[in-house]
């Protein structure tokens, strides 16, 4: 028989056993720092953010895009925890806590971001899946027979063997 999954009792359990589930002093500062401003009407830059918060390591390689990519991680962390109940919008390295318009359209600009990523993983998916398959029309729609020179049979993979 089959236990039935407790879910409150399986988050209790990860949020015990999880030591990433409480936010560092440098993520809290961060937050609190972002809150702040944004109460005040203003976004939080990234470089305010390292000017003000310890713990951060700034890039000033003129090359780099990302001149802390410790507090991008951090933002995403902070989101992703239940210790906040605000969502950091962010764009252009600039953070703050939205209106609720705001942070629906911040959701969803991260799915126009994320929805064509997903469909060419399940379009590859659905490719490799088709290995080993029978052919009855190639891709010209002719039939597959003897006479044809189309593969019987889709080959998803290199055969390094032949």
């Amino acid at each position: 028989m089959t236990e039935q999954l407790d879910l409150f009792e399986f988050i209790k359990e990860k949020e015990e056993n999880d030591k990433d589930t409480h936010l560092t002093p440098r993520q809290w500062g961060t937050y609190r720092l972002i809150k702040e401003n944004s109460l005040n009407g203003r976004k939080t830059t990234q470089k305010e953010i390292f000017e003000k918060v310890d713990g951060y390591v700034w890039n000033e390689e003129i090359s780099a895009h990302d001149h802390c990519v410790a507090i991008g991680s951090d933002i995403r962390i902070i989101n992703l925890s239940y210790e906040t109940e605000k969502i950091i919008c962010y764009k252009d390295f600039e953070y703050w806590l939205g209106t609720k318009e705001e942070t629906e359209k911040f959701i969803d600009d991260l799915w126009t971001q994320l929805a064509p990523r997903l469909y060419r993983y399940w379009f590859y998916k659905k490719k490799i899946s088709n290995d080993g398959q029978c052919q009855l029309l190639s891709r010209q729609l002719k039939p597959i027979d003897e006479t044809s020179k189309a593969r019987e049979y889709i080959e998803s993979f290199l055969n390094l063997g032949e």
